[in-house]
């Protein structure tokens, strides 16, 4: 008898090869076609991103130089010596006092160097005073001041006299105070340096920047 040759049938492989590269280059093309997708809407938001925050920093800009344009306007019309802008921070907590914007007349010593992160616990009595009172009028520090630290830190730069006013929003409450300080005893009347500190206030107190 001959030999019995068997022979095996190739099956459905033939078949699903071509099926399966198909398919195998369908999921490539779609791959690479979602990952353009995605990559063009990170460069979009990317973009989107780099022009907010390039009119944020434009418009913080113009914040800033129309803050000390006003600063500049009170130091001159109330002829004051130092004028400048002490902020709570942060906001929600408010633990510190930090001066943000002064001016000074020539030969007058800078306070900012002395108040910068000033624990408020420091001069607790004080910060009460600038959270609570809208217009302050101090004709004489050193009787009118009750915080001593804070009385301190006046007669140290030289101040005599002082007028402040608060400044608050309604979304973040109070946000800081205006500073005119006078190293010899002001004749401004409180009427007067009233008016002109509260038109100041409605001018800065919405462009304020918080402090960074």
């Amino acid at each position: 008898m001959e030999p019995e040759i068997v022979t095996h049938s190739p099956g459905l492989w033939p078949y699903l090869s071509p099926i399966i590269t198909a398919i195998g280059a369908i999921i490539m093309a779609w791959w690479k076609y979602d990952q353009s997708r995605r990559d063009a809407r990170v460069r979009i938001e990317t973009r989107e991103r780099e022009a907010r925050l390039k009119e944020q920093t434009r418009r913080r800009n113009d914040y800033v130089s129309q803050i000390y344009g006003i600063v500049w306007e009170l130091l001159h019309e109330l002829h004051a010596d130092r004028v400048y802008i002490v902020q709570p921070h942060p906001l929600r907590s408010n633990d510190f006092l930090t001066i943000s914007f002064e001016v000074l007349r020539t030969g007058i010593a800078p306070m900012k160097e002395r108040v910068q992160r000033l624990p408020m616990s420091d001069v607790a009595a004080f910060s009460a005073e600038l959270a609570s009172r809208d217009f302050i009028y101090y004709k004489d520090i050193e009787t009118n001041v009750r915080d001593k630290r804070a009385r301190a830190i006046f007669l140290t730069c030289g101040a005599k006299s002082a007028v402040i006013r608060r400044m608050a929003t309604p979304d973040d409450g109070w946000v800081g105070n205006i500073f005119c300080e006078f190293n010899h005893t002001t004749d401004v009347s409180p009427e007067h340096a009233k008016g002109r500190l509260e038109a100041a206030a409605e001018r800065i107190q919405f462009i304020l920047p918080p402090v960074q």
